[in-house]
């Protein structure tokens, strides 16, 4: 995660918040955005046995796109 917050401002990213997130285990969470790009970024490191569980430790990530237009005479699929 260290590596992440430190590698990623090199690639254009913005990190907008770094640390433990709210949850009862205290995750450590990274979330950044690439304005240029139109892409939000979070990733959570979940360690071992987080919140009572046997699971081994896993990085979460979630990435969002921002809005495209659909070009005309295209459709999109809607799932």
């Amino acid at each position: 995660m260290t590596r992440l917050k430190d590698g990623l401002p090199k690639q254009g990213w913005k990190i907008t918040r770094f640390g433990p997130d709210k949850s009862a285990s205290k995750n450590l969470e990274l979330i950044a955005d690439h304005d240029e790009k139109k892409f939000g970024l979070n990733i959570s490191f979940w360690k071992k046995n987080s919140g009572g569980d046997k699971n081994p430790p896993a990085l979460v990530v979630t990435v969002v796109s921002g809005c495209y237009q659909v070009p005309e005479g295209q459709t999109v699929e809607h799932y």
